[in-house]
């Protein structure tokens, strides 16, 4: 199979499995909603001017943006430069790049957590709960692209399958 199909492919096992470990963050942590975190916090600031914060058209535009980032945006940019990551296998690869991801959310939220009246000791555990979760997106985004592509990238050496 091609990289892009590939990619898309893993995007949408990884977006699941994200999603189950981010719902499993928010039963754990109780409180967070996580899946809005994972994107962004509210659509509505940057949306149409009849989306109201609290209402379902902002809710499904947030849900919209969350499944376009993870199933096709992310695991598109990762095909794209996969062979320049550290490690020799998909798995290692997707592990690197949700490193990444996730390092650009911490950034984020802890950027956040100064402006707002949250300290960051209580950020925390929002943090491990999506650095597990996003671990998780890469672990199964490399290894599903590995398995649909049947070819390891070109800089390992691995036979193409062709």
């Amino acid at each position: 199979m091609e990289p892009v199909r590939s990619s898309l492919g893993g995007g949408v096992v990884a977006t699941a499995v994200l999603t189950i470990l981010l719902l499993i963050g928010d039963l754990l942590l109780g409180g967070y909603d996580l899946l809005v975190f994972a994107t962004v916090e509210n659509l509505c600031a940057i949306g149409p001017p009849v989306c109201l914060a609290e209402s379902s058209t902002a809710t499904l535009l947030t849900y919209f943006m969350y499944v376009l980032l993870f199933v096709v945006a992310w695991p598109l940019f990762f095909a794209g430069f996969t062979w320049g990551l550290p490690g020799e296998s998909g798995i290692i690869h997707g592990l690197v790049f949700s490193l990444v991801l996730w390092l650009g959310y911490a950034t984020a939220i802890i950027y956040g957590v100064e402006f707002s009246e949250q300290t960051p000791a209580e950020a925390y555990p929002l943090l491990l709960a999506t650095l597990i979760a996003y671990l998780g997106y890469g672990f199964v985004l490399g290894g599903v692209y590995d398995r649909l592509a049947e070819h390891r990238t070109f800089l390992t050496g691995a036979s193409t399958g062709q």
